[in-house]
């Protein structure tokens, strides 16, 4: 870590490494497969003592499920700040989207959500379970916008204070979904195929989301409280659209008249937009 942060990783060699190390060049490729292969290891070293922090936390059955949160929320902003400005040490690291490092980066996301799932479920209950991903982005949100400002602000900040303040704007928002109920922005299909990409290192494949969104499009029409002319109406504009962008070209200029048939029923706007951005992305890739 010294002397990428010194030299900078392009311009550091295993060579370097292995001098500073007093072993063979040989020795360390026996170990690290390429340079970035030990980048990875170091940064995963860091993030399994964040998440051995966080087990300690929660098996501590002294504190209530909320002191825990509150608890494992500060460690969240210690990590942040140590990992950002680990990573500001360096330049030009390796973030092509096939890369060891890009794919440890989507690994530890997953991780992280894996655990403030768990977390947000202990602290507010079952009941939570159809609206957790969503809370859980609001709070991955807050976490995140602080530590932005925290880094860009001198003034020193109570890491404390600030995790009491973040649980009591989760009790609240929590108490807000428990009470209102709504219908999930972020599902539980699609957060389980996000992840499992995630700690496989890849994205969900456009296709795969675009099956996805066409089954919750299906499922959604069933449910509306429209007439049945209208259901019907529906219905055939989602089974043409599913029809037409299996097609290996779909033909954009029908699969946007029947997105736009589909937008006009207020339920089906989220659903048909994210429909309409997945076909632009995969006529964009035949391009």
């Amino acid at each position: 870590m010294q002397i990428f942060s010194q030299k900078g990783y392009a311009a550091t060699s295993i060579q370097d490494i292995a001098n500073d190390c007093g072993i063979a060049k040989g020795s360390l490729y026996k170990i690290f497969a390429s340079k970035e292969d030990l980048l990875v290891e170091v940064y995963r070293n860091r993030a399994q003592a964040m998440f051995d922090e966080a087990d300690r936390i929660k098996s501590d059955l002294s504190l209530s499920p909320r002191e825990r949160f509150i608890r494992q929320s500060h460690r969240q902003f210690e990590f942040f700040l140590e990992f950002k400005y680990s990573i500001k040490d360096f330049y030009e690291l390796p973030m092509n989207e096939d890369g060891a490092f890009s794919k440890f980066l989507k690994q530890m996301r997953s991780q992280m959500l894996c655990s403030f799932a768990e977390m947000i479920v202990n602290v507010y209950g079952p009941e939570v379970e159809k609206n957790k991903w969503d809370l859980i982005s609001l709070y991955a949100g807050i976490l995140k916008e602080y530590m932005i400002m925290t880094t860009l602000i001198t003034s020193p900040f109570d890491y404390n204070r600030m995790a009491n303040f973040v649980v009591d704007r989760m009790d609240e928002m929590a108490a807000g979904i428990l009470k209102s109920k709504p219908e999930p922005i972020l599902n539980a299909e699609t957060m389980s195929q996000f992840i499992e990409s995630g700690l496989h290192g890849c994205h969900v494949p456009a296709d795969e989301q675009l099956h996805m969104t066409l089954g919750k499009l299906m499922s959604t029409i069933q449910e509306l409280q429209v007439t049945n002319a209208r259901r019907a109406e529906l219905h055939e504009a989602a089974h043409l659209l599913k029809e037409e962008t299996a097609d290996e070209r779909p033909r954009m200029v029908l699969v946007r008249a029947l997105i736009g048939l589909l937008q006009t029923q207020h339920e089906l706007v989220v659903i048909a937009t994210q429909l309409e951005r997945l076909c632009e992305t995969k006529r964009a890739k035949l391009l």
